[in-house]
C-alpha cells in the first residue's frame, strides 16, 4: 500500500502540534466511531476486532490489530503491534500511549454529539492508563475545510438554489394570479423539477410550508394532506442542492413569504431575524479583523440574543447554523450553536456554515437562510440576503 494513502497523518501532526496536543489516537470496533474510520484505510485486512491507531505529533503512528488479524495487513506505514487477550491489550496501550492529553472522538459531557464516537468505557480505559482524553474536535476540521475547487462547486450551486427559489415563488405568483390552487407538494415538485433538469443532487425534497405548517421547522408536506394556499398565508420555502460529484458540497437556503400583506406581527418578526443574521455575520466579519476565529456558541449567543431581547426567544426553537457537508447539506464541522448544544469549535478558514435564524409561532413561522465560507480575511457570504418579505399578491 502506497504511503502517498496516507498523507492525511502529516496534516494531522501539523494540525496536533498547532494544538499543543500530544497525540491523536483513532479507535472503533466495527464501524462504531463514524468519523474515526474514514481514517482506518487499512487495505483488504479484516478487522472484526477493537482497532486503535495512534497518532503522535512527531514521529510514526502506533496500529494496534488483533493479533488474529495483524496477518491480513501489509505495507502500511505504521508500526503494527497486536494484542490477544484483554490483559495483553491494557499493556500495549500503555506501552504505545502517552500519558497526558490525547485527542479522541469524544465531546466531554457530550456537549457535542457529532464528535461522541468512543464509548464511555473505552474512555475510562485510557484513564487508568494517565490518558488524558481531550475533543479531536478542531483537529478534525482541518479535513472540513474545502479546496478552492469545492468552494468553486459550492457558488454555482448556491446560483441554482437561488434560481430554483426564485422559479417556486414565480409559479407561487403565476397560479395565484390566475385564481388557481396553490398546494405545498405542488410547489416543493416545481423545486425538485428544477433540480431535476440542470441534473443537480439532493438528498431529499425541499421544505414548503404555508400558515402555521411554516412554524414547524422541519415540516415535510405530503400530497392529499397538504395545505392550500389562502390569503394572509406566511409562506417558507427551505431548498438545498449540490452539483453531481461526492466531492461537492452542498448549497442551503431559506427564504420567506406571504399571500397578499403580511400582518404586522409576521413583518416584525421578519424584520428581527433579518437584523439577528446580519448581526451575526459582522460578528464573524469582526471577529476575523481582530485576529481570531469565534467559536460556534459564540454567533449563536449573538444571533439568539438579539431575537430574545425582542421578545421572541422562546420562539427561536433550533440553532442558529450548520455547517455544510458533502453527503447531505448538514456537515460535520462546527455548528452555530450554544442552544441544542454547546460547540465551542472555532470557524476557521475554509469552515462553510448556514445562518438561519427563525421565529416560530402557531399561526405562522419565518426563516432566513444564507451560507457563508470563512476565508482567510474573514466570512464570504454565498448566497443572497434576504431583506424583506416576498409578498404574492393578491388576485384580482
Amino acid at each position: 500500500m502506497m504511503l502517498g494513502m496516507y498523507k492525511w497523518v502529516d496534516t494531522a501532526q501539523a494540525e496536533l502540534r498547532k494544538l499543543s496536543i500530544q497525540g491523536w489516537l483513532i479507535y472503533d470496533f466495527r464501524g462504531l466511531n463514524r468519523l474515526g474510520k474514514r481514517f482506518l484505510d487499512l487495505g483488504p485486512g479484516l478487522l472484526s476486532r477493537r482497532v486503535f491507531l495512534y497518532i503522535p505529533a512527531t514521529g510514526r503512528p502506533q496500529l494496534l490489530v488483533h493479533s488474529i488479524e495483524k496477518g491480513s495487513l501489509h505495507d502500511l506505514p505504521f508500526d503494527v503491534h497486536s494484542y490477544s487477550s484483554h490483559e495483553v491489550l491494557r499493556e500495549r496501550l500503555a506501552e504505545i500511549l502517552p500519558r497526558g492529553e490525547v485527542a479522541l472522538e469524544y465531546s466531554p459531557a457530550n456537549n457535542i454529539p457529532y464528535l461522541s464516537f468512543v464509548d464511555a468505557g473505552t474512555v475510562e480505559l485510557l484513564e487508568s492508563l494517565g490518558v488524558t482524553p481531550v475533543s479531536s474536535g478542531d483537529l478534525l476540521q482541518a479535513f472540513s475545510a474545502w479546496t478552492p475547487g469545492q468552494m468553486e462547486a459550492h457558488r454555482a450551486a448556491a446560483q441554482h438554489v437561488v434560481a430554483a427559489k426564485d422559479a417556486g415563488y414565480a409559479w407561487i405568483r403565476a397560479r395565484a394570479a390566475a385564481g388557481e390552487e396553490v398546494r405545498e407538494a405542488a410547489v416543493q415538485a416545481v423545486i425538485s423539477g428544477y433540480f431535476d433538469k440542470h441534473g443537480l443532487e439532493y438528498d431529499h425534497a425541499c421544505i414548503v410550508g404555508f400558515a402555521g405548517n411554516a412554524g414547524d421547522p422541519h415540516y415535510a408536506p405530503v400530497a392529499g394532506s397538504d395545505r392550500a394556499l389562502e390569503p394572509g398565508d406566511a409562506i417558507l420555502i427551505d431548498l438545498w442542492c449540490k452539483l453531481p460529484g461526492k466531492d461537492n458540497p452542498y448549497a442551503d437556503i431559506t427564504f420567506s413569504g406571504s399571500f397578499g400583506p403580511p400582518a404586522p406581527e409576521h413583518a416584525h418578526a421578519f424584520e428581527v431575524i433579518a437584523t439577528a443574521r446580519d448581526l451575526g455575520v459582522k460578528f464573524i466579519r469582526d471577529a476575523a479583523a481582530a485576529g481570531r476565529w469565534p467559536e460556534g456558541h459564540e454567533v449563536d449567543d449573538v444571533v439568539r440574543g438579539h431575537i430574545a431581547a425582542h421578545g421572541h426567544g422562546d420562539d427561536f426553537t433550533h440553532r442558529t447554523g450548520h455547517s455544510i457537508g458533502l453527503d447531505s447539506a448538514h456537515g460535520e464541522a462546527v455548528h452555530l450553536d450554544n442552544f441544542e448544544t454547546r460547540d465551542t469549535r472555532q470557524l476557521l478558514p475554509g469552515i462553510a456554515v448556514t445562518i438561519e435564524p427563525g421565529i416560530y409561532r402557531p399561526d405562522f413561522g419565518v426563516r432566513t437562510e444564507i451560507n457563508l465560507i470563512m476565508q482567510a480575511d474573514g466570512p464570504e457570504v454565498t448566497t443572497e440576503l434576504q431583506h424583506e418579505l416576498i409578498v404574492i399578491p393578491l388576485p384580482g
